[in-house]
C-alpha cells in the first residue's frame, strides 16, 4: 500500500487498518493475545524492524485506539497499521521470512570468554576448560510447517536449501594455588570452534572451518526417501597453560635453596550437536488436459501431498492452504551462564518460521470471469487447531485437502505445457510434462426430439443423442451423465435412442443433455438440448392458427393503409394473379 500522507495523520491510518481488517475474508477480529510485544516501534522506519511487519503473526495485537495511535505516526503505512490490529495470512510463501533471518542471526551476542548464551532449550556440555558449550539449530529455510490436522505438522524442506545454526562456551580456566613447597599458576593459551560439520542422516554432507554461526548449504538429492534428520556438529578446543613450581629444600633447615619449573598446555576438547527432523518437499503432478470446443481448456492436476496450486499466464489456482509466518517463541528470551550462576534476558534474535494451514474460505480462483473452479477432491481431515496467539480465521468442521484440482480456462491460446505448479515451501514449483498429462477429446453432442404420436393424455417421443462432430451415437446407459426429458431421467441405449410415452405436455416438450465431467471418460461431451411442440386437439389447432393469423394479418393490414394512402392500386396483393 500507499504511504499515507502526513497531512492525513496516524489516526486516518488507524482508521484505513481497521476499515481492511473488516474487508479481509480471511482475517479474525479477535481479542489482543497474551504474551510480550516483540519489534513494536520504529526500527529502519518499519514496525518489527522488518520490512513487512506482516511476517510477524503472534505478536500482540491491540483494539485499544490510543495503544495503537502510540504506535503508529505519520510515516505509518495503512498495512503496518493493519499488522498492529490483527494478523495477515499470504497467498503463498513470503520470501521476507528467509532474509530476516538470515540477518537476525547476525545479531547473536558476541563471544565472551567467562559467558555462555543460549536459549532455554539448549543442551549444556561440560568438560575440564570448556563449560556450558551447546549448539543450536537456528532455521533450516526455505522451510514451511505444514498444519495439516492436529497430529500431523511437518517441518517441509525445500530439496536445496540452508541451515542456519549457533553455538557458544565459556572457559573455565582454574585458580592460582600457592603452598610453602608448591605454586601453580593457569592461564589461557588458546580457543576456538575448530571445525563445524552438517550431517544429513549421520553422514557428512558439509565441513567448514571454526565458527560461532555456522551456515550451511544442503542438497538432499542423493539421500534416499524424504524424511532425514539434518545435524549440525561443533567442535570446540580449549587450551590453558600450567606453570608448576616445586620447593626443592636443602638440609638441615629443609628451606627452598631454589625452585624447579615445569611448564605444559593442558587442552580439553568437545564436540556438541543439535538435531532437527525435516521431511523433503517436491513437486512431481501429473492429471489430465483437454480443449472444449469453445477453446476453453480443460485441467485436472494431481498431487498425492499437500501443495499449493498451479498458475497460468493471466489465471491463478489455490487450493485449500494459505500461510503466516511467525517467530518461535522459544528465542523469545537467552540464558546467560557464568560460573557465579545465570540469568535471563530479552532476546535479540528471533528466528521466523513459515506455516502452512487450511483456510476457511476453501480454494479459490482468479481472475472469476476466465477461471472456473470445476472439481477438488482429497481426503477428510480434522482441522488443527491455530496457536492462541494467532489471530486468523480457523476451520471447525474437517476439510477436503486439495490433492486434485480440476477447472475450466478461458485460455484458448495456453496449452498443459504453461502450467506451473506451486508447492507449500517457498521456491518449490515444477512446468507441468504433458507426458504425465493424458489428453481427454471433449467433443459437442447433437440431441433431438420427435414427436411420434399423441392422445389427449399421452404423448410418444423419440429422443436422438448423437456425438456432434462424428456422428456416432451416444449411450448415456453406460456412462456418467444423464438426459431430462420433461422434467425425468432418462437413458439412451446402445444406438443412442430411447423412445418412451410421457403425460401429455401443453404446448411442447423439451429435453437437454447432462454429459458427466469430462475427466471421467476418454471421450466426453458438452451438454446440447431440444424442444418440440405438441399437436393434436382442437385447442392446439386453433392456437396453432391464432399464432400464425397475427403476423399475417398485420402483413395484409399494412398493404392495404397503403394502398389507401397512396393510390398505388396495390390492394388486394393477390390481384395482379
Amino acid at each position: 500500500m500507499q504511504l499515507l500522507s502526513h497531512s492525513l495523520g496516524s489516526a486516518l491510518a488507524i482508521a484505513l487498518a481497521l476499515t481492511a481488517v473488516g474487508t479481509t475474508a480471511t482475517q479474525a477480529m479477535a481479542e489482543p493475545s497474551v504474551g510480550p510485544v516483540f519489534g513494536h516501534g520504529h526500527t529502519n522506519g518499519s514496525i518489527h524492524g522488518s520490512s513487512d511487519p506482516a511476517l510477524w503473526s503472534g505478536d500482540v495485537d491491540s483494539s485499544d485506539a490510543a495503544a495503537l495511535e502510540a504506535l503508529t505516526g505519520n510515516d505509518t503505512t495503512a498495512r503496518e497499521a493493519l499488522a498492529l490490529r490483527t494478523d495477515i495470512p499470504f497467498d503463498a510463501p513470503p520470501r521476507g521470512v528467509e532474509r530476516w533471518n538470515r540477518e537476525n542471526v547476525g545479531a547473536f551476542p558476541s563471544f565472551r570468554r567467562g559467558t555462555s548464551v543460549h536459549p532455554p532449550s539448549a543442551s549444556l556440555t561440560d568438560r575440564r576448560y570448556v563449560r556450558d558449550a551447546y549448539a543450536e539449530i537456528f532455521t533450516v529455510q526455505p522451510s514451511t510447517r505444514a498444519r495439516l490436522s492436529p497430529d500431523d505438522q511437518p517441518r517441509y524442506v525445500a530439496p536445496t536449501g540452508r541451515l542456519l545454526a549457533v553455538s557458544d562456551y565459556r572457559i573455565h580456566v582454574p585458580e592460582d594455588s600457592e603452598t610453602e613447597t608448591e605454586r601453580t599458576y593457569w592461564n589461557l593459551t588458546g580457543h576456538d570452534v575448530t571445525e563445524t560439520r552438517l550431517l544429513v542422516d549421520g553422514e557428512v554432507e558439509a565441513r567448514s572451518s571454526g565458527s560461532r554461526r555456522p551456515q550451511f548449504e544442503y542438497d538432499l538429492g542423493d539421500n534416499i526417501g524424504t524424511e532425514h534428520t539434518l545435524t549440525v556438529e561443533v567442535n570446540i578446543s580449549v587450551t590453558v597453560g600450567r606453570l608448576h613450581e616445586r620447593c626443592v629444600p636443602t638440609p638441615p633447615d629443609n628451606e627452598c635453596s631454589y625452585w624447579i619449573t615445569s611448564f605444559e598446555n593442558r587442552t580439553s576438547a568437545v564436540t556438541v550437536r543439535d538435531s532437527i527432523s525435516v521431511t523433503e518437499y517436491y513437486l512431481d503432478i501429473m492429471g489430465l488436459h483437454a480443449r472444449y470446443p469453445d477453446g476453453d481448456l480443460g485441467l485436472v492436476v494431481i498431487k498425492s501431498d499437500p501443495w499449493l496450486g498451479y498458475s497460468l499466464p493471466k489465471a491463478d489456482v489455490r487450493g485449500v492452504w494459505r500461510f503466516y509466518s511467525a517467530r518461535n517463541p522459544e528465542w523469545d528470551t537467552l540464558v546467560t551462564e557464568r560460573g557465579s550462576g545465570s540469568s535471563r534476558s530479552h532476546s535479540p534474535i528471533h528466528p521466523l518460521q513459515v506455516f502452512a494451514y487450511p483456510i476457511e474460505t476453501g480454494p479459490t480462483v482468479s481472475p472469476a470471469d476466465r477461471v472456473e473452479l470445476q472439481m477438488v477432491t482429497g481426503g477428510r481431515r480434522q482441522p488443527p487447531a491455530l496457536p492462541r496467539a494467532v489471530e486468523l480465521d480457523v476451520l471447525e468442521e474437517p476439510y477436503t485437502e486439495s490433492f486434485s484440482i480440476g477447472t475450466r480456462i478461458d485460455a484458448p491460446d495456453r496449452s498443459v505445457s504453461d502450467v506451473t505448479a506451486h508447492g507449500l515451501v517457498r521456491g518449490v514449483r515444477t512446468s507441468a510434462d504433458p507426458r504425465l498429462f493424458e489428453e481427454v477429446a471433449i467433443h459437442r453432442s447433437n440431441l433431438s426430439l420427435s414427436v411420434l404420436n399423441t392422445t389427449e393424455t399421452t404423448a410418444t417421443v423419440r429422443v436422438s443423442l448423437r456425438d456432434g462432430e462424428t456422428g456416432e451415437p451416444i449411450e448415456t446407459a453406460t456412462r456418467e451423465g444423464r438426459i431430462v426429458l420433461a422434467g425425468e431421467d432418462v437413458q439412451t441405449t446402445r444406438d443412442g435412442t430411447l423412445t418412451t410415452t410421457i403425460p401429455r405436455p401443453s404446448g411442447a416438450v423439451s429435453a437437454r443433455y447432462e454429459p458427466g465431467e469430462w475427466w471421467l471418460s476418454t471421450t466426453a461431451y458438452v451438454g446440447d438440448s431440444d424442444a418440440v411442440s405438441v399437436d393434436g386437439t382442437a385447442l392446439s389447432v386453433l392456437g396453432s392458427l391464432y399464432r400464425a393469423g397475427v403476423p399475417v394479418g398485420l402483413f395484409l393490414l399494412a398493404f392495404f393503409l397503403i394502398d389507401r394512402i397512396t393510390g398505388m392500386a396495390i390492394w388486394p396483393p393477390w390481384r395482379g394473379l
